[in-house]
């Protein structure tokens, strides 16, 4: 067990009515969770600095933050995780869409959803989602 909280940060952008998400493999909602990019915050960064980061690092997008949009935990006590997600909407600058270079679980490559595609998928964190998509 950990036993120490992670504090993330994650880019939600929305173009076009739909949402670009990442694939994280086994994770505990089962082979694939779609994610909204983003990670850790290193030290000194600024949640800013980092959520555009981790944005590029996963989508090789360039973007910018236009609000914070939302703050979500999840809690799993007898795993030892504790996870904080602090959230931000934002626009693509530029770029152009790739997988996130030497990932140990291999090629994961970000993808565009609609409201009604993720419906078929799990996604997370879903109160970001869903405030991003307006559903």
């Amino acid at each position: 067990m950990c036993n120490t909280i992670r504090l993330r940060v994650c880019l939600a952008v929305v173009e076009k009515d739909r949402i670009l998400l990442v694939p994280h493999y086994l994770t505990d909602s089962g082979a694939v969770q779609w994610l909204v990019p983003g990670g850790e915050i290193g030290f000194g960064e600024s949640l800013k600095e980092a959520v555009i980061r981790e944005f590029f690092e996963e989508t090789g997008f360039r973007a910018e933050v236009i609000r914070l949009l939302n703050v979500s935990e999840v809690i799993r006590p007898k795993r030892g995780y504790h996870s904080i997600t602090i959230s931000f909407s934002g626009n693509v600058l530029g770029g152009r869409l790739q997988s996130e270079a030497n990932h140990p679980y291999g090629e994961k490559v970000p993808r565009w959803f609609s409201a009604a595609e993720l419906k078929a998928v799990k996604y997370h964190p879903e109160k970001t989602v869903e405030i991003a998509l307006g559903i």
